[in-house]
């Protein structure tokens, strides 16, 4: 079955595309390598082949100046926490992590990649078929 990209991601990715045309786009992705594919990683489709996250790199200006993924990722994690934003099931980004179970609230990753280079932005089953506008302000919201 070829893999499919939930539309959740698919939206989040234009808008940050659209917000930021420049950017540099090296550590993008969406489908797990062989080191995903040994192991249990929304980056590999499931039985329908949909596939869950997205990584995108954490330079959105070329030359990395300013570096604004900190706040991306924060007005993100400020709208999942609000319930204003419920397509998204955790996000890992610069040493932390910040997921639906835990109400979105800081914690410190313990994973092999820390996501230093880019964010990872992983996303509900529910939100297959959810491809609505993200409202964020960096991303051309409210």
């Amino acid at each position: 079955m070829k893999p499919k990209l939930s539309k959740a991601a698919i939206q989040l990715r234009e808008q940050i595309d659209d917000s930021f045309p420049d950017r540099e786009r090296a550590s993008d992705g969406w489908i797990g390598d062989t080191r995903h594919a040994a192991r249990k990683s929304d980056h590999n489709p499931d039985e329908q082949g949909w596939v869950r996250a997205i990584d995108v790199d954490r330079d959105l200006f070329k030359g990395s100046k300013p570096d604004i993924m900190p706040d991306l990722v924060d007005q993100l994690r400020r709208a999942c926490r609000a319930k204003q934003e419920i397509r998204i099931s955790y996000i890992i980004f610069d040493g932390f992590i910040y997921s639906s179970q835990y109400r979105f609230i800081k914690r410190k990753y313990k994973g092999a990649n820390p996501h230093k280079k880019h964010a990872h932005f992983s996303f509900k089953k529910e939100a297959d078929l959810l491809g609505e506008f993200y409202q964020v302000s960096m991303l051309g919201g409210d």
